[in-house]
This record gives C-alpha cells, sequence and structure tokens, in this order.
C-alpha cells in the first residue's frame, strides 16, 4: 500500500478557513451532518439511540472525522472534540469541545442528548419515538438559525475531515487527480448532492487545489493552532496502537473508482449492467453531455446493434412496418424494429442492442402503437395488419432497447407514461473533470470555466435543464494527439457562434440573465479577437 494524505498546508488552511467563517457554534449542525451521513432525510429515518456495536462505531468514526483531536495513534479522552464551526473562539474554554466531560469512547452515545436538549426549539428533526426524519423546513432552519446564510466550502471542508486520512493511490497522483478523488470521497461520506450546492456547500473545487503529501499532519501541529484555555486543554494519550475507530483509509478499489473521470455519472459499466437487468433504459441530460459516447460505447458489448433516430414525422409504418407502394404495387414490408426483432430470433444465443436517438422527438403512443406492451417482456401482441406474413410481435430475451433524449426539449414533459414505466432511467451531467483533462486553453482551465458558466446558469435561470453540456467545449477541429488544444481564433468561433447562440435561447425572455452568465462584453459578441481575449481572460481569468 502507498499512503498519500492531504498536505499539511491544506489542512492548515483549513484551519484558517473555519476560523474565519462566520457560522453558529451550535454542535445541532454537525448532529444535522452525522444525521446526513447516516442517511437521514424527510422520508428516510435514522437514530441515535438503541445502537448495536456497528452502527455505533460507524458513528463514532464519524465524529473523530468531523472533529476528533486525537491522531490515529493517540487515544482521546476528555475534551477530544472540537468541531470546525466553533474554530473562531479566539481562546478555547471548555464550552467550545462537543460533550467535554465526556470520554472520546462514549461520545457516540451522547449525541442523542444534543438532538433531545435542542430540537425542541429548533425542530430540525421530527422525533417519532427517538426515530428522526428531517423537518419539512430543515433548510430554512439551517441556513437561518446555524449557517447564517453563509455556505460551507467544500474543499476545506475535505481537507478538515479528512485529515488524517490515507489514500491508498497505485502511483503518486498529481494535484488534479488527487483532488478528485478527495472530493468524491467527501460527497460519498456526507451524501452530498448537487442540491446542497445550492444552500449548503460552496462548490468551489477548482482543478488540482488539494496537494498530496506521503506525511500525515501530525495532531500536536493541528492542537499548536489553537490557543486552550489553561485547565481546558485537550485530554489525549499517546498509544502503541491504531484505534480501530481511528483506522480510516480510501483503500485502493475506491480510489481506483473515485479517479475515473466520470464526472457525476456513473461509469460505462454501471449503464452497461443497468441495460443488462432492466433490458430497456433512456439516457437523459441537456445537449452536448455525451449520450453519443455513451451508446457508442454500449455497442462494443453487443455482436449486432442498429440506431434510428425519432423526429416528429417518424411513424408506425417506418418502426414497426405496413403497407407500401413499389412499382405500382401495394406490399407490406417491415419497419426497422420489427425487422431488427425477427434477426434477432434467429440468433438468440447473441445479444443485439437497438438504439433509439432523440426518443421524445418522436409520437412514441403512434410509433410504437400496439407493440409497446412487448416491452413487458414475455408479451406477444397481435400486429393491427399481417407484415409480410407476421401476425404477431415478441421481443425475445436477447434483445436490449438504449435510448437518447435531450432535457432541454421542451416536449419532454409528454413523454407517454408508458415509456417512463417500462425503461430505466440514467441522468447524465456535465463532466468537468473530463473537460478540464482533454482540453487545453493557454493557463485556463476549460473544466473549470463551463462549471462557472453552469453555476451562473442555475443561480440565474433556475432551471438544470438549461446547462451546458462539455461537448459544446470539444471539437473534433481542434483534436490534436487525443487531447482539444484550443488557440484564440478557434474558442472566438465556437464561443461567439456556438456557445453564445444557445444561451440567448435559454434567456431570449430575460434581457438581464445573459448578461448575468457571460458578463456585459462577452454577451454582446465580441466580433474583434483581441477584445474577445481580452474579455473572456477578465471575466473567467484566476485573479
Amino acid at each position: 500500500m502507498t499512503a498519500y494524505y492531504v498536505s499539511k498546508d491544506d489542512v492548515l488552511q483549513s484551519i484558517e478557513y473555519f476560523k474565519s467563517l462566520n457560522i453558529d457554534n451550535d454542535a445541532m449542525l454537525e448532529a444535522y451532518l452525522l444525521a446526513k451521513h447516516l442517511g437521514i432525510s424527510l422520508r428516510r429515518p435514522v437514530k441515535f439511540v438503541s445502537l448495536n456495536p456497528e452502527q455505533k462505531a460507524e458513528l463514532l468514526k464519524a465524529i473523530w472525522l468531523l472533529g476528533g483531536l486525537q491522531g490515529k495513534n493517540e487515544t482521546g479522552e476528555k475534551k477530544s472534540v472540537l468541531f470546525p464551526n466553533a474554530f473562531k473562539s479566539v481562546e478555547i474554554t471548555s464550552s467550545d469541545f462537543y460533550q467535554p466531560g465526556t470520554n472520546f469512547a462514549s461520545v457516540a452515545g451522547r449525541v442523542k442528548d444534543t438532538v433531545e436538549k435542542k430540537n425542541n426549539n429548533v425542530h430540525l428533526f421530527v422525533d417519532n419515538n427517538k426515530i428522526l426524519t428531517l423537518s419539512r423546513k430543515y433548510k430554512e432552519i439551517i441556513k437561518e438559525q446555524y449557517l447564517k446564510d453563509e455556505k460551507i466550502s467544500l474543499k476545506h471542508f475535505a481537507c478538515w475531515v479528512f485529515r488524517f486520512v490515507d489514500f491508498d493511490f497505485p502511483n503518486p497522483p498529481d494535484n488534479k487527480e488527487f483532488t478528485r478523488v478527495v472530493i468524491k470521497a467527501i460527497k460519498s461520506l456526507f451524501k452530498i448532492s448537487k442540491n446542497d450546492f445550492l444552500w449548503l456547500f460552496e462548490d468551489d473545487i477548482l482543478s488540482g487545489q488539494i496537494t498530496s503529501s506521503t506525511t500525515v499532519i501530525s495532531a500536536s501541529d493541528i492542537r499548536n493552532e489553537f490557543i486552550f484555555r489553561a485547565g481546558d486543554e485537550p485530554e489525549i494519550t499517546p498509544t502503541h496502537t491504531v484505534d480501530p475507530i481511528q483506522e480510516i483509509s480510501i483503500d485502493r478499489n475506491q480510489v481506483d473508482k473515485y479517479i475515473q473521470l466520470t464526472g457525476d455519472n456513473p461509469t460505462d459499466k454501471q449503464i452497461y449492467d443497468t441495460l443488462l437487468q432492466t433490458k430497456q433504459i433512456v439516457l437523459t441530460g441537456v445537449p452536448g453531455i455525451g449520450k453519443s459516447r455513451f451508446l457508442d460505447n454500449l455497442k462494443t458489448e453487443f455482436y449486432y446493434s442498429e440506431m434510428i433516430q425519432f423526429h416528429a414525422n417518424y411513424s408506425y409504418e417506418e418502426f414497426i412496418g405496413g403497407d407500401t407502394i413499389e412499382s405500382s404495387t401495394i406490399k407490406s414490408k417491415k419497419g426497422k424494429f420489427l425487422e431488427f426483432v425477427q434477426k434477432a430470433k434467429g440468433d438468440e444465443t447473441k445479444k443485439y442492442l437497438f438504439i433509439i436517438d432523440e426518443l421524445n422527438r418522436g409520437n412514441i403512443a403512434q410509433i410504437f402503437g400496439e407493440t409497446i406492451l412487448t416491452l413487458d417482456r414475455g408479451y406477444s401482441v397481435d400486429l393491427s395488419k399481417e407484415i409480410e406474413g407476421i401476425k404477431e410481435i415478441t421481443i425475445p430475451k436477447n434483445v436490449y432497447i438504449a435510448c437518447s433524449m435531450n432535457t432541454s426539449d421542451r416536449n419532454i414533459a409528454f413523454l407517454d407514461l408508458a415509456i417512463r414505466r417500462r425503461f430505466a432511467f440514467i441522468e447524465l451531467q456535465p463532466n468537468y473533470e473530463l473537460l478540464s483533462s482533454i482540453t487545453e486553453y493557454g493557463s485556463f482551465d476549460l473544466g473549470d470555466i463551463l462549471k462557472t458558466i453552469n453555476t451562473r446558469i442555475l443561480n440565474t435561470l433556475g432551471k438544470e435543464e438549461l446547462l451546458l453540456g462539455h461537448s459544446y467545449f470539444l471539437s473534433d477541429s481542434v483534436i490534436n494527439a487525443g487531447k482539444y488544444i484550443w488557440t484564440d481564433e478557434a474558442l472566438h468561433l465556437q464561443f461567439n457562434f456556438v456557445i453564445l447562440p444557445t444561451l440567448r435561447e435559454y434567456t431570449f425572455s430575460n434581457p438581464n440573465a445573459l448578461v448575468a452568465i457571460l458578463g456585459e462584453p462577452l454577451s454582446s459578441g465580441l466580433f474583434e479577437l483581441k477584445d474577445f481575449v481580452e474579455e473572456f481572460k477578465e471575466e473567467f481569468g484566476k485573479h
């Protein structure tokens, strides 16, 4: 095992960040984070009482990650838990510690006391006989009562939480790789969703921001960052062994998973496995999200594949079949799907893939007709008219169907419920880390720039379906040896005549929105190359 850690400098910077962050020092904020780690929601309950030994150990590990002042080779006794929202005290006193009179090994049992004592006043949790769910107004309560309308930096939160945790990399990671793994690990640990960035966390991770080290920061170095009032020093005892509670690592399997350039998307294997399990999937997402790439990758797993594209005039006759005129004679003719099904029936030992692009652009009920019932595998349906001697249709077990559709299309809301019920839906997100890895434009990071643009779109327009996909910064015209190398001239054209028109369409009813997203000069369209380069640097350069 090769262990890498968050660098000492990054850990110390996280401490300084929390010292200056103006949030409340009440432990109910951490109680919420602990509950979030355990998976709480408006419907999914958690409990902090009557825990079995495994549950207690899990809770204690999370407490140690959030506030333990003892290192792996130390035992925490009394006054050994200091949560980061209490760092801002100039002098740390007994009241700043979490449960200062309790030995660390027993502190998990006191979380219930915190919740019971505080919840009567703030009503953060719905308490049903010690079984907790979240109050419907939990976001408002946390924002006003504890965050004071601030957000928590995800970078600094991750650097603090993982201050003693080792990451098992097979090779020395560069800053981008290490940051990617750390951020995915913190998102997984505390179940941080996209919505959490709207109110709880600041998505401030830029590529290469977190550096790795082969040595872990010492717990004494961390404790030296605080001034403890005389008599209120942490009670910490060195040990020769590591307490299992504090023996937390991100192992090689997790690192290998997190290091993949998937962004917030499932892996190719997860998509393939879902297709095998459900028989039918729909890949959804905004334009430029890479749906075609995922479909192309799926093709390689199948013996044979065909692809069609739905549109407003696509018909049942093209899809299933019907009468056609050939040489002044009316003949029945199989459509693409029926022909594909018959082909697969003659070769049932091999897997066949049928791809439908732009699924929601067609009139699905009309295109499928009575055959939509066959999507429930095992059903046979009589065709409305015999087609080339075929009277009924059954989809064989070796046929799989993969579809794509853009969530920005206005007719997506009218997607036939019969299709929704019979398909697995996989939503794809813009992949900023992939973009950062495979593009170059001077000193700019196009992944970070796209994230900035999309964050502004979300804040301004409030609609995820209007985000830009990463393919807007990928063009075959600039590809060189597997990388997309942008020149000033190429990006100038791409921005003015591809990206800008799309955003104009999205903001046509809101004249000020485009300025909020791109800034005034860029939103007007700059045709002089020099002006464009200067304004792009001013708007998206690191200041």
